[in-house]
């Protein structure tokens, strides 16, 4: 049975040949020109002279001598002319085209006597680069032409420090069997690799605004830095008039070319997690190495050849850590980083390539200019795809959070409310356990009393009445204690003063009731404006059934509730009941106060109230009556 490992190692397989076959098989001789049959005129002499102007006075009047080609002079500043004599049985009416092969700064070209090619300037020291950036076919026209001998020449300039001079065979054949053969070949020289650099910048800038916005992720980082670089090194190669030049020039393109490596290396070390940490400072430190080399090969009589070539050397070296850093990451990855595994091994090997076959003269080609905006734009299609909250707008966000804010609103809401249910119904509970006990304790033991009494034979009228009196207003409290008394402080003293008036009337008693809590009582849970009510209740019952006085008052202050009675006696818990100690226990469970004391002419119940912070706004109003 195939396990899913199993079949992610099979996906990433697949992954890595398709994309592999795609690019050896089918990009690769994509960007190969056609060979298409060419009846190419071959020189009959290829002739160099060192001249002292570049003028065509000082290339016609030197002395030539013949070179075998390729030929090429380093590195020393200075000009030269290179001749190519050729022969002509007919002139083709169309003309002559014709592909140069040179590597100087900048140069011109002449056909016998007439020239048919210049740009920028030529002398020194104030020259452009346009020898370097011109990879245009030209037009020997047919006017221009002898029958017989021609006289092809060319004028080089070169800088010090910035490559010398080259000179190969060019490509002459009748211009439009160049075209033809050489057409594709100029396209990508020049309008691929201008729309090649433009996505290069297009994806550095892209990454960098994701880097910065995104928390500072060091792959988009390396992934700008990546792209940045290979389309600097891309329009360096076609800047023919820098505000930098000779070996500035020659060192900055150095650099930006053993970027791309360096970037890579740590791009990929930061990829899907699991990162070296000592991958960037030895990165780091060979491209520091590696700058330093070159600038001191450059400046020796080695010149840029030997730079050079070490900087391929650089690129070589990281190019295969890239491949060592995704065969270690390959344990790591799961299936949605297949595809970009499959790339980074791509990219991986074209470097490689690409380096190798500089360094040991394989004829490879460049293909790293052509395919790398395919690979840059997957890499940074990719990583998006997998964050794509990056892209959502504010509205978007907006509307997300929005969303999870109203869900999560609910379910507090719903929370909320099955919370105070709770809590009422606990306060129920414990109401009635309070209940059974005061009936145990209470009116069972009232009862009891009378029981023995009346078995003993001593149960006479008095004490039996004021028995049954005292029975029967504990079985009043108790179910007035059963009946709900509303959520909120205010609307419970409201129950309170009707039935305080109907028993204090019944008693005997005048009641007063004072407000001076300014319309305000703290906010208080049901269960606590439940424990509050009851207190009062005992506070009244107690006043209305011990005192000798005649008036029973109520004071209501934001603070504090009394019940207070002009008579003399204290007002004391009956034999055998549990009233003071069930009021103190009431008012400490929510966090108040029990007193009961003589206050001038008065005997004085108070319970002190727990405060809300926040002053008034965080109160109840109280209900006013009259």
């Amino acid at each position: 049975m195939q396990t899913a490992r199993q079949r992610d190692w099979r996906q990433l397989a697949l992954a890595i040949v398709v994309l592999q076959a795609a690019y050896w098989l089918f990009l690769g001789p994509l960007f190969e020109p056609v060979q298409r049959p060419l009846d190419r005129i071959q020189p009959t002499a290829i002739e160099v002279a060192e001249i002292d102007a570049p003028t065509w006075e000082a290339a016609s009047s030197a002395s030539y001598h013949a070179v075998d080609v390729p030929w090429e002079e380093c590195c020393e500043e200075g000009y030269r002319a290179v001749r190519v004599t050729f022969a002509l049985d007919e002139i083709p009416p169309t003309g002559i085209g014709e592909v140069p092969i040179i590597g100087a700064d900048n140069y011109t070209a002449w056909i016998n006597g007439s020239q048919h090619y210049a740009e920028g300037r030529m002398e020194l020291p104030d020259i452009s680069y346009h020898g370097r950036a011109y990879r245009g076919i030209n037009r020997l026209p047919a006017g221009l032409l002898n029958l017989g001998e021609n006289q092809l020449t060319y004028v080089l300039v070169s800088e010090e420090g910035t490559g010398g001079f080259f000179a190969a065979s060019p490509y002459l054949g009748e211009y439009d069997a160049v075209i033809a053969q050489f057409g594709f070949r100029n396209f990508l020289l020049n309008e691929y690799l201008l729309i090649c650099s433009v996505i290069g910048a297009l994806v550095a800038l892209l990454a960098f605004v994701g880097w910065a916005r995104g928390g500072f992720q060091r792959y988009l980082f390396w992934l700008g830095t990546l792209s940045g670089s290979w389309a600097f090194l891309i329009f360096q190669s076609d800047w023919a008039d820098p505000w930098f030049t000779g070996r500035l020039f020659a060192l900055v393109s150095s650099c930006a070319m053993m970027l791309i490596p360096v970037a890579w290396v740590n791009m990929t070390n930061n990829w899907a997690g699991h990162r070296l940490p000592y991958v960037l400072p030895a990165s780091l430190v060979i491209y520091a190495a590696g700058v330093v080399i070159f600038n001191l090969a450059n400046a020796g009589d080695a010149g840029t050849n030997l730079a050079a070539m070490f900087s391929y050397i650089v690129s070589g070296v990281l190019a295969l850590a890239v491949l060592g850093l995704l065969a270690w990451k390959v344990r790591h990855i799961g299936r949605e980083h297949t595809w970009e595994f499959a790339v980074f091994v791509l990219c991986a090997t074209v470097l490689a390539g690409e380096a190798l076959g500089e360094i040991f003269d394989l004829n490879i080609g460049s293909p790293t200019d052509y395919i790398l905006p395919f690979l840059l734009v997957a890499l940074a299609a990719a990583f998006f795809a997998r964050n794509i909250r990056l892209f959502r707008s504010s509205e978007e966000i907006n509307t997300l959070l929005q969303g999870q804010l109203d869900e999560r609103t609910a379910e507090l809401a719903t929370a909320h409310q099955r919370e105070k249910v709770l809590l009422r119904e606990q306060a129920h509970q414990d109401e009635r356990r309070r209940i059974m006990a005061d009936m145990h304790d209470g009116l069972g033991s009232q009862l009891m009393s009378l029981l023995l009494l009346a078995r003993r034979g001593k149960a006479d009228p008095e004490r039996v009445t004021r028995g049954l009196q005292g029975a029967l207003d504990e079985m009043r409290l108790m179910i007035d204690s059963m009946d709900s008394v509303g959520e909120s402080l205010a609307s419970a003293l409201a129950l309170f003063r009707e039935r305080a008036a109907e028993r204090a009337t019944g008693a005997g008693f005048a009641i007063e009731w004072n407000d001076t809590a300014e319309g305000y009582l703290p906010n208080l849970s049901p269960r606590a404006v439940l424990q509050v009510f009851r207190v009062l209740q005992e506070a009244l019952t107690n006043a209305l059934k011990h005192s000798d006085g005649t008036v029973v008052t109520v004071n209501v202050a934001s603070h504090a509730i009394s019940v207070c009675d002009n008579g003399t006696l204290l007002g004391d818990e009956r034999p055998g009941g549990r009233g003071l100690e069930n009021m103190t226990a009431r008012a400490s469970a929510i966090g108040g106060s029990f007193t009961l004391r003589r206050e001038g002419e008065q005997t004085v119940a108070r319970i002190e109230l727990p405060q809300e912070q926040g002053g008034p706004e965080g109160r109840n109003r109280a209900t006013s009556h009259g």
